[in-house]
Order: structure tokens, then sequence, then C-alpha cells
């Protein structure tokens, strides 16, 4: 949850990261979806809310007729952007562009930009795409098994194809992305920053450097996965631009040496042979190909 202040208007910004279908659901189902509805209200009950609180004598209370308050969840248009954008692993036959995906998946953790912008992190994502069969043989059977894809925890891939990887091979790319949404314009499209890379997303802290470039700290929330963080080529400006500020940069991985000393290990062509798309797309694989220090769920 992160707090926002604007033109005298308080809002916050809460992720809702997974549903408790036994819950959720009629008690006679014992948490398994019956058909497409029950998958369409799973999927509105998580994402991220955008609301407006304000003070009087009793206390905080919410604006309910904001006009800031919103609901972003797994059905809401966010586009692809950044390196690897448009890239063959991200399009899928609904988007032939790979450049605008639906929805949000599992967000944990969140971050707040210098600017005022809120980070949603994607990240148990696997769990909820299909198809543990059509794994063997697949064109990414090593890539799907290091993202732990699909997990089947529930079971929307028998009614929704996109969450089905027999159907559609590349969906499970359009996600463990942060997210960047703007709470103040309710208009907006969140965007999902590729530049920062996928992986499981346990959250995003931004700092601007002392030569003013901005530097988001990751942690992979899986055992054996890595710290990273990305460093913008551009410089940050308060009230100027941040267009591209999260989209060129260096993406970099930890690691970690037994005299307690550390570095940053750039994820580039030439350190990983990989391209720079899929170093992006599968950032896990770059940072076991630059030797980056494993973790207990940083």
């Amino acid at each position: 949850m992160e707090t926002f202040s604007y033109c005298g208007h308080e809002l916050i910004a809460v992720n809702h990261e997974y549903t408790n279908n036994d819950i959720n659901l009629p008690a006679a189902q014992e948490g398994v979806p019956a058909g497409a509805e029950d998958v369409l209200k799973l999927q509105n009950l998580q994402g991220v809310t955008v609301m407006e609180v304000a003070e009087d004598e009793n206390g905080w209370k919410i604006v309910v007729d904001s006009p800031f308050n919103r609901r972003i969840h797994h059905n809401t248009p966010m586009a692809l952007v950044g390196p690897a954008a448009g890239h063959a692993l991200l399009q899928t036959s609904a988007d032939a562009t790979g450049t605008m995906a639906l929805g949000t998946l599992n967000n944990c953790g969140s971050g707040k930009t210098p600017w005022g912008t809120y980070l949603m992190a994607e990240e148990n994502f696997n769990g909820y795409f299909w198809g543990k069969d059509a794994v063997a043989g697949h064109p990414e059977e090593a890539n799907l098994k290091r993202y732990g894809a699909p997990g089947e925890w529930y079971a929307w891939g028998k009614f929704i194809d996109r969450y089905d990887i027999s159907k559609e091979p590349h969906e499970p790319n359009r996600f463990g992305w942060i997210v960047e949404v703007d709470p103040m314009d309710p208009a907006s499209t969140p965007k999902k920053r590729t530049s920062l890379g996928r992986f499981k997303h346990e959250g995003a802290e931004t700092i601007v450097n002392k030569d003013g470039r901005v530097v988001v700290y990751m942690g992979d929330d899986e055992r054996g996965e890595f710290m990273f963080k990305f460093v913008s080529n551009g410089v940050y400006t308060p009230g100027g631009s941040t267009e591209g500020l999260l989209d060129d940069g260096q993406l970099y991985a930890a690691k970690f040496n037994d005299d307690m000393t550390g570095e940053w290990l750039a994820l580039t062509p030439e350190s990983t042979g990989m391209d720079a798309a899929e170093i992006l797309i599968f950032a896990r694989t770059a940072g076991s190909a630059v030797g980056a220090t494993t973790m207990d769920r940083p």
C-alpha cells in the first residue's frame, strides 16, 4: 500500500494479491470455479484499488464519489513498453503486436516513484496458468519450468483460453513485470515496464542516485533466485518529464562474495549470450548466465 497527495487530495493505492476461493465461491464448490462467470468474479476481486480518503471530525473515510477512485483488475488493458515490447515472445492471437496485455496478476509488494506513480509488482503469476500436459516438447519448455508455469493452482485455463498454454503459449510471458500506474490520472493506461525484468517481483524500491539517475531495487521471491536493480540512463529532474526514465537503462543482478563484499553484474548480450529482449523476458536465466548469487526469496 502507498499513499499519495495531489492538489489537496489524499489517495491510497493498495494491492489485492489473491483470493480465498473457499470463501469467495459457494461452499459446495470447495473453492473450484464452476465456469467462466466464477473466474470473472475472482479476477475482479484481485489487482489494485486507488481510492481517495478525507479526514473529518470522526477520522478518515473513503470519498465514495471521488473521480480518482479506480479498480485495476485482471482484465484492465495495459501497455507493454520498453525494449521487450513487441517481441515475438510477447505476441498472442489476441495481440499480434505484443504491446497490449490484459490485466495484472498476483500483485505482491509495491513501490512509489519520486514523481508520484505507483509500482505494482507481479509475483506468482505462474499459478494462474493451465496445461501441464503441454509443457513437454513446448518450444519454451525450459523457460516455463524455470518460472514454474503452468502452476495450475486455479482451473482458469479450463474456461478461458488465454490461461491455457497449449492454446496461448506466450501468455505467461506477459506477466511477471513491474507495472506503473498514475493514481492521479484515472484515465491513464497502466504500463508494464519491461526494462525492469520479468520474474516473481516482491516489490520495487526506487531512489534517485547522487548523479540524478533513477535506481530501482527488486527481489525475486523464489528460493534460489536473485536480487536485481535497474539504473536509468536518463536523469530525473523534479517537475520535469519522466517519459522513458524506466524504459531506458541497464538491468543488473547481484553477486555476493564470502568476504562480505558484492558487485552488480550487468545483464547484457555480451555477458549472457542472450539478446536484449530475452534478457528481460527471462531475467532469471540471464542472472544464472552471469553467475549472480542465488538467494532465499529476497
